[in-house]
């Protein structure tokens, strides 16, 4: 919407909210006014019915006392007289009862016909006025007349009753009526709204009124209009009770008139009240109007700001997408329906050698022509595009402003208008060298090792299967050599693996300038290689490039920490000789490898004759078998008791690992540990006994069978792996137990070289608390400076000398080893205890450990947890 659009809407809306606020003044004003007139019409009405019915009601009351009256006079006629002229007998009697009957009679006399008074209630000079025209009037009327006198001011109105008692006598019952006491003229009916009512005597004074009003009856004049019989008044009370509107009616065939009042201020209370309802209503609508207009005006404004705020961000959005199509690195051009080009980025430029101003409103392929880069034809992707509505890709090559050829990825894609429809094609161009380049590396990477640049086990096996396929299909020979660097661990171990790098890459360098150039030289992994030698006549004619390889090594590795000396062991396998197919001849020079290093290292060996085809009593083969067990989980541990030589009671639970063969049955360590460190399986083995044994007794601890150290064997692989300290921290913090709750037991040939790296590391994991143990103690070089220096916590006497006990010689030696740690402060561990005489003598001789068959066979977990319920537990 426009602005001028937006403001016509804004006048029309006021206008339309202003009309509103003025139909609902005029309503509310209009129904105030009708409430407030109407609340006077509908009072005067209801005073006026109610003065009818109390006119009626006075009229029936009046003629009720004028019977009454006749019914008293005659009663008085027929009670008998004291004599001629006298009184009546008993006329007080019945003038009391009839007083008693009659309320509204407020005083009552009997008058002889001379106006004697015969009887009167009450007594007294002024309850009967003066009798003398009472008497003249008795006279004139003949018997039975009944008249209605001027009221009594504040009493009431009086009655005459004539009555004629016998041929000669007359008497007069004088009466004074009172409408205001009981239930006369009917005023009981007004006493109950809030209305006063009353009787008046034309312009005279009040008579009676109920409820009473703001001032005395007398004094209030009530005026009534000439002869009408009924009409509507308003009566001005002055400072007591102000103005009042009031309805009159007489009463047929009497000189008085009722009449009944009711305050001006009570009568339009309910006026006011409709009015104080509609100015509230009135408030409230102007208020939601308002609420209204503000909501629309708000909302407006909303959508005036948000528009406006669109019409920025999509001006933002379309720089900013203008400037990323514009720094793409791909050619982008859009173009219309028809082709023609609409636009096109910078990187179309630079590969088009067209610019924007130069082609818009050209048709694209006119100015870009496209050669489908197999089948060598023209075609123009756009129009494909269009024709199918449809993404089209591929390659293609495209041609420069200057006329050479350029080769690029293309995709077009439809583009659609607000309508929906297809308004264009938006055409991408991504110069393809670049994307052959890359792929060429990747290819690289793919197949050939990042380190040393030489072929992988991808490419290596390729070429392999290539070359036996080769000589499958005519003749001659492939040799496979498999390459094992001896030596090499302990380089990684004690320079680092920065600096093993560096000898694997110079290794590479080297066997690249003996091998020939048809050979695949490969790096298999760690310090492994193969050479594949193809078109040879014979095996024996890999042994020049064996010999050049041997030779290669004995030429010292120079780093950067100095020079390195290292072998190599060769094994070699000749298709078709030594197999049938490129995986068998490589399980074959595997095979002959090994034996090479069997043989004492840095030599070479073909494969060949029986023992090499029996695989399971190779290196290899158990090598294989152990991956394969680790794998199976065949691999378990059995706990031995340590006990204290004074008493027996348990000080540790040794961990050791047992190898249950499917075939060959249960294996010990000392059967299979040369291969797990040629398999390189030390470190993840090593780790998983860490594990179980940790786990197994926090399983002991949480049955409530005691807190005690369990201690685990240490190979020399573990110890040089960096990331030892680190697995230690892991298993313990997994099982939830301390530092101290572990004791790792190494080899005494670990402690030759106090100045060994090892050393740092076993002191870091002493730092941590962690309790160390030498075993085999005696059986290797003089450790005592390494022992200074960790403050080991106890030394453990080898199997074979315990084992001695009985030769005075054996006894001398274990003698002195158990003298030695205590000079060193060191407790001292007798393993392999077999008898009661090794038990006797280690325990004379103050050895402070024991373990052995003779206190408890190696267990397995349900054995072991029997053991620990059935002793007595201490914490060592």
């Amino acid at each position: 919407m426009s602005n001028a659009g937006i403001g016509r809407s804004r006048h029309w809306r006021i206008a339309a909210f202003a009309g509103l606020a003025l139909l609902a003044t005029l309503a509310a004003a209009g129904y105030a006014i009708t409430s407030w007139t109407g609340a006077r019409h509908n009072a005067s009405r209801t005073l006026f019915s109610a003065t009818r019915l109390m006119a009626t009601a006075v009229r029936w009351r009046l003629r009720d006392e004028q019977v009454a009256l006749a019914s008293l006079g005659r009663d008085i006629a027929h009670l008998p007289r004291l004599g001629r002229g006298g009184d009546y007998l008993g006329i007080g009697r019945l003038g009391r009862r009839f007083m008693a009957r009659r309320r509204a009679i407020i005083a009552l006399a009997v008058l002889g016909p001379h106006g004697s008074v015969w009887w009167r209630a009450p007594a007294g000079p002024s309850a009967v006025p003066g009798t003398r025209g009472a008497s003249g009037w008795a006279r004139t009327q003949s018997a039975g007349a009944f008249r209605v006198g001027r009221p009594r001011t504040g009493r009431g109105v009086p009655m005459w009753f004539a009555v004629r008692a016998g041929p000669r006598v007359r008497f007069l019952i004088w009466a004074l009526w009172s409408p205001g006491r009981g239930r006369s003229g009917g005023l009981d009916a007004m006493v109950r709204a809030p209305t006063v009512a009353g009787l008046s005597w034309d312009r005279g004074p009040v008579v009676a009124i109920g409820p009473p009003l703001p001032v005395p009856p007398a004094a209030v004049r009530i005026p009534i209009a000439g002869q009408r019989p009924a009409g509507r008044l308003t009566v001005d009370l002055g400072g007591h009770g102000g103005r009042w509107l009031g309805a009159y009616q007489r009463v047929p065939g009497y000189a008085f008139a009722v009449f009944a009042l009711r305050p001006l201020g009570a009568v339009y209370a309910r006026g006011r009240e409709a009015a104080y309802g509609a100015a509230i209503w009135l408030c409230a609508v102007w208020v939601a109007i308002g609420i209204v207009y503000g909501s629309v005006v708000r909302g407006e404004t909303r959508l005036v700001r948000e528009r406006v705020a669109a019409e920025g961000r999509w001006s933002e959005a379309k720089i900013e997408i203008e400037g990323i199509v514009q720094s793409l690195a791909e050619a982008v051009f859009a173009t219309d329906r028809d082709g023609r080009i609409e636009y096109l980025n910078r990187a179309a430029e630079r590969l088009t050698g067209w610019t924007q101003s130069a082609v818009h409103g050209r048709v694209l392929h006119d100015v870009l022509p496209c050669l489908d880069e197999y089948r060598g034809t023209p075609f123009d992707p756009v129009a494909e595009c269009l024709a199918g509505q449809a993404l089209v890709s591929g390659e293609a090559l495209v041609f420069h402003r200057d006329g050479h050829g350029v080769a690029v990825e293309y995709g077009a894609a439809p583009r659609h208008g607000p309508d929906g429809r297809v308004s264009g094609v938006v055409l991408s161009l991504r110069d393809a060298a670049e994307k052959r380049v890359l792929t060429e590396r990747l290819a690289h990477q793919a197949t050939h090792d990042p380190l040393t640049e030489l072929a992988n086990r991808i490419l290596f096996h390729e070429r392999l299967e290539r070359a036996v396929a080769e000589v499958r299909a005519g003749d001659g020979a492939v040799a496979l050599l498999f390459l094992d660097v001896d030596g090499f661990k302990r380089v990684n171990d004690t320079l680092g693996h920065s600096t093993g790098d560096r000898v694997l890459v110079l290794i590479a360098d080297r066997l690249r300038r003996v091998v020939r150039t048809t050979d695949t030289l490969a790096r298999l992994g760690g310090d492994e290689f193969a050479v594949v030698l193809p078109g040879l006549r014979t095996g024996q004619d890999a042994l020049p490039v064996v010999h050049k390889i041997m030779a290669a090594f004995r030429e010292p590795l120079v780093v950067a920490l100095g020079e390195v000396m290292l072998g190599v062991s060769i094994g070699i396998a000749v298709y078709p000789d030594d197999s049938g197919d490129s995986r068998a001849l490589v399980r074959a020079a595997d095979a002959a490898m090994y034996e090479a290093k069997a043989a004492g290292k840095n030599a070479y060996r073909f494969f060949g004759g029986d023992d090499m085809s029996r695989p399971s009593d190779s290196l290899l083969a158990r090598a294989a078998d152990l991956r394969q067990a680790l794998e199976r989980e065949e691999f378990s541990l059995v706990y031995q008791p340590q006990v204290r030589a004074a008493n027996r009671q348990l000080v540790a639970m040794e961990a050791l690992l047992r190898w249950t063969h499917p075939t060959e049955g249960v294996k010990y360590p000392g059967e299979f540990l040369a291969a797990l460190e040629e398999a390189g399986l030390m470190v993840e083995l090593g780790a998983w006994v860490l594990r179980s044994a940790c786990r197994q007794n926090r399983r002991w601890r949480d049955l409530g069978l005691g807190a005690f150290p369990v201690a685990v064997n240490i190979s020399g692989d573990q110890c040089a792996h960096e990331g030892l300290a680190e697995l230690i921290d892991t298993v313990l913090a997994e099982c939830g137990l301390r530092p101290d709750d572990l004791v790792l037991e190494l080899a005494e040939k670990l402690f030759v070289d106090a100045e060994d790296p090892l050393a740092e590391r076993l002191l870091r994991l002493q730092e941590r608390g962690v309790r160390l143990v030498v075993q085999n103690f005696g059986g290797a070089s003089p450790i005592l400076a390494t022992l200074r220096r960790l403050r080991v916590e106890a030394l453990k006497i080898e199997a074979a000398f315990v084992a001695g006990i009985g030769d005075e010689h054996d006894e001398a030696v274990v003698l002195a080893l158990i003298a030695l740690g205590r000079a060193l402060s060191l407790r001292v561990i007798a393993s392999g205890v077999e008898t009661a005489a090794q038990y006797r003598f280690l325990t004379e001789a103050a050895c402070d450990v024991l373990q052995g068959r003779y206190i408890a066979a190696p267990l397995d977990v349900e054995a072991a947890t029997a053991y620990l319920q059935a002793h007595g537990i201490t914490r060592g």
